[in-house]
């Protein structure tokens, strides 16, 4: 036995050697397919680099490794860079555009994205250059010798496009866009281009340029919408700072994007605008787009004109609401009839000056301090007054929209003690169907009930006689068994019992506590309130008193056999 075992241990053992062996052979000999996403983005970029020309190309000799950055890749060579994603595939950038697109943050800091075509010459010049980027607001960079490299993306690009680009009348860029409020601007070496975000217009310089731009629409897309109010508010050298994570849902249709100083929002009807420090402290701390009344910013923050360093924010709300902060005082809120009141007084640069604390309500009565005084309005009178005084004349018929009327619920009309309400109509009918389904559940139990107790009975009628009727089923009259004497305990009198059916001797049932059917006898004790048994004893059969766990039967003993009638419980 032992032998067989160990002729069994070595067979298993050089079987598993064996498939060992094999498969480090097979791993050995099979040539490396496995892809990476790495080695793909190396082989697109060689390919692309060896059809520039190789290290007779611009871009000059290799120079380490690929190395991933942003969303893709990149490669060094000698004279330039090449990029890679799947999206856009291998593209290279040079010189002048290469360093432009690095000093915005390159492929994994600017707002760009990757370059979706190889620099190549521009329409101003053979020594022009240019490529296009991958960013939704379609952005280019375009250099030429005499005015250098600048971006030009967005509206502003759709009407340089519009016009001809840098072949056409407005020429090459020789500036980065400009922002001023809600006007985006740049200028060209033929002239200057403006788009209001708000109004969707152009102006143009020369102006007779503006008219072949009507109607040109441009596509908002969220990201983009963002990334200018990011760059509106200074980009990553301005007060928002370098981007933090990514865009995220907020407030219903809104996004939002974090920066290290504050945060951009964006909803459809307000656009992207930033808000920053003090002023998104004070706008969260009141529930922001999500939980707050300010609704959405409608305008990036900018200075308060109160001193060197206050600050604004409009929101969309139909009160039209700001922020206002200046470092004395902090941020408060001013809206309403407040803010209608502060504009017309010429807001922080008039009388008034800026907040310095939220508004009140007393009663019908609103108001709201200021460093140089207060407003007070009545909202059911409509009228303002104001300290000092002699601002009140001042504000004489302003009107406050939608805001003229008591906040309070109007109280019905005296004297009207009842008021119908089409909506009881329907509580009635559902009270009577509620009542007419619950007398319905009722009734059927009810018959249910009465069909079980009926059955019951007949069951019990059936099981009257369990050993025989009379031949013609009716029984003899009583006096063919004499008399019958009961116990206090029955509460009937026994049914007749069927006529003699012989001499047969009186049959006595063993005792016993699990019987089905008990002792025929007579009980103890019971003689003086009369026997169970007939009296006179019959001789064609006698009645007595059957025991069934603890309850008495009224059982018959007919021709020496028991016979039960009608059960009747008697607790002993």
């Amino acid at each position: 036995m032992n032998g067989q075992r160990g002729q069994l241990s070595t067979l298993i053992g050089r079987t598993l050697l064996g498939l060992a062996a094999t498969a480090v052979t097979a791993v050995l000999l099979a040539p490396t397919v496995a892809a990476s996403p790495m080695g793909d983005a190396e082989d697109a970029m060689m390919a692309a680099w060896e059809k520039a020309g190789g290290d007779t190309s611009t871009l000059g000799v290799r120079k380490g490794d690929v190395y991933p950055i942003g969303d893709g890749f990149a490669l060094d060579f000698a004279g330039g860079k090449m990029f890679f994603t799947p999206a856009t595939g291998a593209k290279y950038l040079y010189g002048p555009l290469l360093d432009k697109y690095e000093s915005l943050g390159g492929a994994a800091d600017s707002d760009l994205g990757f370059p979706t075509i190889n620099e190549v010459p521009g329409l101003a010049g053979p020594d022009s250059r240019v490529s296009t980027f991958s960013a939704a607001d379609n952005p280019v960079i375009f250099w030429t010798p005499e005015h250098g490299a600048f971006v030009v993306r967005g509206a502003l690009n759709a009407a340089w496009d519009k016009l001809g680009s840098s072949g056409g009348v407005l020429g090459a860029p020789v500036g980065d866009e400009t922002y001023d409020g809600e006007v985006t601007a740049q200028k060209f070496s033929g002239g200057e281009v403006s788009w209001n975000r708000a109004t969707k217009e152009f102006t143009t310089v020369p102006a007779v340029l503006a008219e072949q731009l009507k109607g040109l629409q441009v596509a908002i897309d969220p990201s983009a919408a963002i990334n200018m109010a990011w760059r509106a508010a200074g980009g990553a050298a301005g007060p928002l700072g370098a981007k933090k994570g990514g865009q995220y849902p907020i407030g219903g249709d809104g996004i939002a994007q974090d920066f290290v100083g504050g945060k951009v929002f964006f909803s459809p009807a307000t656009g992207a605008n930033a808000v920053e420090g003090e002023i998104l402290a004070k706008y969260e701390s009141l529930g922001g787009p999500v939980s707050s009344d300010l609704g959405f910013p409608i305008a990036n923050e900018t200075d308060g004109g109160f001193g060197p360093s206050s600050r604004i924010v409009r929101f969309s709300a139909a009160d039209k609401p700001v922020i206002f902060w200046t470092p004395d005082h902090g941020a408060f809120v001013v809206r309403g009839a407040m803010v209608a009141a502060w504009d017309k007084l010429r807001g922080p640069n008039g009388k008034l000056g800026a907040p310095v604390g939220d508004q009140t309500v007393d009663g019908d009565v609103v108001s709201q301090k200021f460093t140089g005084g207060m407003i007070s309005w009545n909202r059911a009178k409509n009228t303002f007054t104001t300290d000092p005084a002699n601002l009140a004349p001042l504000l004489s018929g302003l009107q406050v929209s939608g805001q003229n009327q008591p906040s309070t619920s109007a109280m019905p009309p005296p004297g009207k003690k009842f008021t119908w309400h089409w909506w009881w109509l329907g509580a009635a009918a559902l009270g009577v169907l509620l009542v007419v389904m619950v007398a319905l559940v009722v009734f059927g139990l009810r018959r249910r009930r009465r069909g079980y107790d009926a059955a019951a009975y007949d069951d019990d009628r059936a099981g009257d006689v369990e050993y025989g009727t009379a031949a013609d089923g009716d029984w003899p009259p009583d006096e063919d068994f004499g008399s019958e004497h009961f116990g206090f305990g029955d509460q009937f009198p026994p049914e007749p019992v069927a006529p003699d059916a012989g001499s047969t001797p009186r049959v006595s049932w063993p005792r016993g506590a699990g019987a089905a059917v008990g002792d025929a006898e007579h009980l103890p004790g019971e003689e003086g309130y009369g026997s169970d048994l007939l009296s006179p004893p019959a001789t064609s059969g006698s009645v007595g008193r059957h025991r069934c766990g603890g309850h008495h039967a009224d059982t018959r003993c007919v021709a020496g056999r028991p016979f039960r009638s009608r059960s009747r419980s008697h607790c002993s």
